[in-house]
Parts: C-alpha cells; sequence; structure tokens
C-alpha cells in the first residue's frame, strides 16, 4: 500500500468507525453500543451460529478491523486475550471506549493489515470480518495474517462475495443501472456540472440510503467517464459508501487461492438478509438456504 493510497483509505474510514450509521443513537453513549449490537447480530444473525467466538477462551486473539469492537467484546466475554487493531484512530477509540464501558479488557493500537507491527506467531485467532478486501492489496494483508498466525492456529476472514445476488443484481443491475438514467437525463449539462459536484466532497456519505449517493456516483461518471461504471471501478464505490476508495470481490476459487498457505481451508457463504428488507416475514429457513449459494459474505476459514 502506498503513501497516497493509505491516506485515501484512511480519509474514508476515519469519518466514522465502521457502521456507525446505522443506528440512531448518539455516537459514543452506552445506548449507542446497546443498540448497535442488538441491530448487528439481529441483521446478521447468523454470526453467532458460524463464528466460534467459544473456541477463543484463553486464547490470544487479534482482530485486524475492529470498528466499533462488538464482535471484539463477544471474544473477550469468552476470556480471549484480545488484540483489536485498525487502520483509524477513531475506530480505536471507539472500540476501547465500548470495552471500557462493558468492563472488559483489551488492547487496541492503529495498525496497517498490510504491515503488521506484531512479532512471527503471536496470535492463535486471526478475525477479520469485512476488511481485508477494503486494502489495496489484499494478498498481503492474507500474508500478515499467516505470519503472525500460530501453527495451529485459526484464521477467520469475511470477504464480499463476487457469485452473489448483492453483486450481480443489486449492484451490478440495479444500482448501476440507476446511475445510468441519472447521467442520461443530465445530457447536456455534463460541463456546467462538473463545477458544481465534486465526488471527493462526499467522503462522509456511508452505504446507499442517502439521496445524494446518486448525485456521487453522477460526479464519479463527470470525473472518469464513462470507464467509472466498468465492474472494476463501480464495486469500489457501491458497497459501503460512493467514495469509498477499495472494495474488493472474490470468488470462493479466488479465496481457495488467496489462503493457499494454510494447511486446510474451508469456507461458507451467508448474509443474505431478506427478512430485514420484508420486515421479517421471510422465513429464516428459506433465507438460509439461499444465502448458502448467493450470500454477500464469504467467511474463510483457514488452519495454519
Amino acid at each position: 500500500m502506498t503513501q497516497p493510497e493509505l491516506r485515501r483509505v484512511h480519509r474514508f474510514w476515519d469519518v466514522e468507525a465502521c457502521g456507525t450509521h446505522l443506528v440512531r443513537a448518539q455516537s459514543g453513549t452506552r445506548a449507542f453500543l446497546d443498540s448497535y449490537t442488538r441491530h448487528r447480530f439481529e441483521t446478521m444473525w447468523w454470526i453467532r451460529e458460524a463464528i466460534p467466538f467459544e473456541a477463543a477462551s484463553g486464547k490470544d486473539v487479534l482482530e485486524i478491523g475492529c470498528g466499533n469492537g462488538v464482535d471484539g467484546i463477544v471474544f473477550a466475554q469468552q476470556g480471549s486475550h484480545y488484540t483489536g487493531v485498525d487502520l483509524t484512530e477513531t475506530a480505536v477509540a471507539a472500540a476501547r471506549r465500548h470495552f471500557d464501558m462493558m468492563g472488559l479488557d483489551g488492547t487496541f493500537q492503529t495498525e496497517n493489515a498490510e504491515k503488521l507491527s506484531f512479532g512471527d506467531e503471536s496470535f492463535d485467532i486471526v478475525y477479520s470480518f469485512g476488511v481485508i478486501h477494503h486494502t489495496p492489496s489484499p494478498l498481503h494483508a492474507i500474508d500478515e495474517v499467516f505470519r503472525v498466525l500460530r501453527p495451529g492456529g485459526l484464521a477467520i476472514v469475511m470477504l464480499y462475495h463476487r457469485h452473489s445476488f448483492n453483486y450481480y443484481v443489486r449492484i451490478m443491475g440495479f444500482m448501476r443501472a440507476k446511475v445510468v438514467l441519472r447521467i442520461l437525463s443530465r445530457i447536456g449539462h455534463w460541463r456546467e456540472d462538473r463545477a458544481t459536484l465534486a465526488l471527493d466532497q462526499m467522503v462522509e456519505l456511508r452505504g446507499n440510503r442517502d439521496r445524494r449517493v446518486w448525485n456521487a456516483h453522477y460526479s464519479g461518471f463527470l470525473e472518469q467517464g464513462w470507464r467509472y461504471l466498468g465492474a472494476g471501478s463501480f464495486i469500489h464505490h457501491s458497497t459501503d459508501g460512493p467514495s469509498c476508495p477499495v472494495a474488493y470481490t472474490f470468488t470462493r476459487h479466488e479465496a481457495m487461492d488467496a489462503f493457499a498457505a494454510f494447511s486446510r481451508v474451508d469456507t461458507k457463504v451467508a448474509h443474505l438478509p431478506f427478512g430485514q428488507y420484508t420486515r421479517g416475514w421471510f422465513p429464516r429457513r428459506f433465507e438460509r438456504q439461499l444465502a448458502s449459494r448467493l450470500g454477500w459474505y464469504l467467511v474463510v476459514f483457514a488452519r495454519k
């Protein structure tokens, strides 16, 4: 990761600890922590089924990308020796504050996932949920996961899954079509619009619910032309916010190749939250079955 790339990634993610925008409670309060924890484990109910938190008891656990620290709290509650790292000071401070609220011990520090400061074979478990695909060189970060993991240790890494409903239907289909319609509606005004819209000014946008998101995508088109809508470009700006610098997706085969240095690699595909979009009436058993093939999250379990 070069310094300019590092600064762009840092700037985007330093606006808030990841996920803060998902709940209305004031950040920094116990009400926020309770609300965010509830939202996370209700929306992604499968996390507690898929992630072996209980296996962390007495183990040295490293979380790469601690965010608001909610998953780290679960590891700590299981009796692990927890270390949480993040690229941004904002996330590190939020996670530390939330651990303090829960009366839990943990070590927190800022780190670059592609160049960790820890010695070789320092941890029994390395956990990273939705982080490594946001670094410019994910393979370098995976090499670091392998390096700091002890022999016999377990890496648990969630990556975005390319062969998913979210990638093909929502992002590359619906979202891209909506941007094209926005572009076509402004034919004849592109030159004047370049003077008033700037993608770089919308770095605070998170997710895809804010109406300004579509102006941001239009701005990206004005800056980069039609190549902005190419699959290799558009995906970066369509997962966590239009100003997000990097967001890669992986197939199962690509993930297996990326973790080839490990002795055993298993994968699980999850997260197709139809219940969230249908106000809970979509049966969870059907959601589980569909998510196992078309889910947005590809969770890798790699044993060193």
